[in-house]
């Protein structure tokens, strides 16, 4: 009797079994991916880099053979030793940190073949940050807002917020104007501090989420503000708030309109105000990237193709890419950084 409970015990065991992997193998079998009805063409990334890509921020990136590429200049003579992290770039200021503690500005001049190097003792971890006027913006690690003067190697201000779970690795960095700082934080807000009056004067809640809610993109310009994190877009202008709600990849801040890639294979056009102006969708499509040149949105897909969207007519144009699949990827104002080559659009 004992022996026959268990033999039955096993049978439904191994037939619960089979049953998960039929699911599994089925739900395989039926994942939808990305298919152009027609193709526009080919197109080629000729641009060669002298190694793959290593590492990725959404300020730069850094090739297996130490290169640096930025999003200001793209490739750069910079070489990033190990176990220093790039932060940020100032017209020929670099600015990095090693191992979450000190700090190197690099300063280079057409004129010397030798850079001058500055370095400050610190000792936190620094996640993004912004230099001008020999003032240093940064977001650390535990969520600490900080405003310091590197020339005299002291913090003018710091405030600490609440510690988060995780953090997406496109944070995006601080804005530095002639009065403010606009500090994206990693719990979905945006702090403005006032540089005359030394404190946080607003603070806005773009959205309440547990995980990966980090302000991913940011841009201010005068009294309008546009910040984003996975799951919504807002814009501030003066006082007034407008949001837009999408399951989001990226974001651009283009002439007076916004540009989103959704999950769901969408490209969104809004008005400045977050109102929908257009869309088109690519069943399936993973987009990651945006770049906009002569009226045309390019983006990438990760089946092997690059959209090129029309602006005039929001009329997608299809090419196969020659890129190998699941390769990192940066992009700055005209160039797909791809692994080891580079496709720049003029």
């Amino acid at each position: 009797m004992i022996k026959s409970n268990l033999m039955i015990k096993r049978f439904i065991f191994m037939a619960f079994l089979c049953l998960m992997i039929g699911f599994f193998i089925n739900g395989c079998s039926s994942k939808k991916h990305f298919e152009p009805q027609t193709l526009s063409g080919k197109i080629h990334f000729n641009g060669k880099l002298s190694a793959a890509i290593q590492s990725v921020s959404r300020e730069g990136a850094v090739l297996k053979d130490h290169t640096l590429l930025t999003l200001a200049q793209g490739i750069t003579p910079l070489l990033v030793k190990k176990d220093y992290k790039f932060l940020t770039q100032n017209n020929n200021i670099f600015v990095l940190q090693k191992q979450c503690q000190e700090i190197m500005i690099i300063e280079t001049n057409a004129a010397q073949n030798t850079p001058n190097i500055h370095t400050i003792p610190f000792d936190k971890c620094i996640l993004s940050a912004t230099f001008k006027g020999n003032k240093l913006a940064m977001v650390l690690l535990d969520n600490t807002l900080v405003y310091y003067d590197a020339s005299k190697q002291k913090e003018i201000f710091s405030q600490k917020y609440p510690p988060v779970l995780a953090i997406n690795s496109y944070l995006a960095a601080p804005k530095i104007t002639s009065e403010y700082v606009i500090y994206p934080d990693l719990e979905g807000k945006i702090l403005i501090y006032s540089i005359a009056q030394n404190k946080i004067i607003k603070d806005i809640l773009i959205i309440s989420d547990k995980f990966f809610n980090n302000v991913i993109y940011l841009y201010a310009k005068d009294k309008y503000i546009l910040a984003a994190t996975a799951k919504r877009v807002s814009a501030i202008i003066d006082n007034k708030s407008f949001k837009y709600d999408v399951d989001l990849r990226d974001v651009l801040f283009f002439g007076d309109k916004v540009y989103v890639l959704s999950i769901e294979g969408e490209i969104l056009e809004l008005d400045h105000t977050l109102k929908l102006l257009r869309k088109v969708r690519l069943p399936f499509a993973v987009l990651s990237g945006i770049i906009i040149k002569n009226n045309t949105l390019y983006t990438l897909e990760s089946g092997g193709y690059l959209i090129a969207l029309d602006l005039k007519d929001f009329a997608p144009m299809i090419y196969k890419n020659n890129l190998a699949k699941k390769k990192s990827l940066f992009y700055n104002q005209d160039t797909f950084f791809y692994d080891k080559v580079y496709k720049r659009f003029e």
